[in-house]
Parts: structure tokens; sequence; C-alpha cells
């Protein structure tokens, strides 16, 4: 039985959500403990928020496709 749209849309945006913190953790701390990047720490923020959409559309796309081959069999 195939998920519908409602449920790919909500894992998208929980997976997507859930990376792009962890992008944020990780991205901060790597730029607040190594000062010789030479990048604030503030930056981590257009990391996370960059990577949102990003993911948003790559599991979207990846769930559909899965979708779409779980119907065609």
């Amino acid at each position: 039985m195939e998920p519908p749209l409602k449920q790919n849309l909500l894992r998208s945006f929980l997976l997507s959500l859930a990376i792009s913190l962890a992008a944020y953790a990780l991205t901060w701390g790597l730029y607040a403990t190594h000062g010789e990047l030479g990048l604030s720490s503030h930056a981590a923020l257009s990391v996370g928020i960059w990577t949102f959409p990003i993911v948003f559309v790559c599991s979207l796309l990846f769930y559909g496709v899965k979708s779409a081959a779980a119907r065609r069999q």
C-alpha cells in the first residue's frame, strides 16, 4: 500500500527539519571552535536555512519515485 501525498510531505518536512538543525549545530560548532577558518559562527544560520529546501525537494522526489515504483509492481 502506497503512502499518500500528505505522508510524503510530512516525512520530507520532518527529515528536512532534522537535517537542517543538525547541519546548523555542526556548522556552528565547527566555526566556533576553529577560528582559523576565518568564518563567523553566525554563518551557520545560513547553512541551516539553505539546507532545509534542498533536503526537502530531494527527499520529496525520492519518496515520489519510491511510491511510483511501488505502484508499478
